[in-house]
């Protein structure tokens, strides 16, 4: 069954992409794969179990999945699900030390 494995909280094209390992129920890795624009298309047997191990960034995604459906959604910890779709927050850190947040600046952002 062909199926798509949506990541939130990834990059954009293969930028910031989750590594995705997907092993059967006997434990054996069936897929090895990267994410492209923050999705995964596989083809994987109806109706069996499988088990996801998505990396991302020092962020690990491990979960069971049942086959029964076409689409799956994981969420990586540093997405930001909001409600109001005029304002965006997100985490900006510094280019040369992992996950050193930056606390103040200003960003100015216009439309082309």
């Amino acid at each position: 069954m062909n199926i798509t494995l949506n990541f939130l909280g990834l990059g954009y094209n293969n930028i910031n992409q989750a590594d995705v390992l997907i092993y059967d129920d006997c434990n054996n890795l069936v897929y090895n794969k990267k994410t492209y624009n923050n999705k995964l298309n596989i083809c994987l047997k109806n109706n069996k179990i499988y088990r996801v191990v998505a990396i991302s960034l020092n962020d690990r995604i491990t979960t069971t999945i049942y086959i029964n459906s076409n689409n799956y959604c994981f969420r990586f910890n540093r997405s930001i699900i909001n409600e109001n779709p005029d304002s965006i927050t997100f985490l900006l850190t510094d280019y040369y030390y992992d996950n050193l947040p930056i606390e103040r600046g200003e960003i100015i952002l216009w439309q082309r």
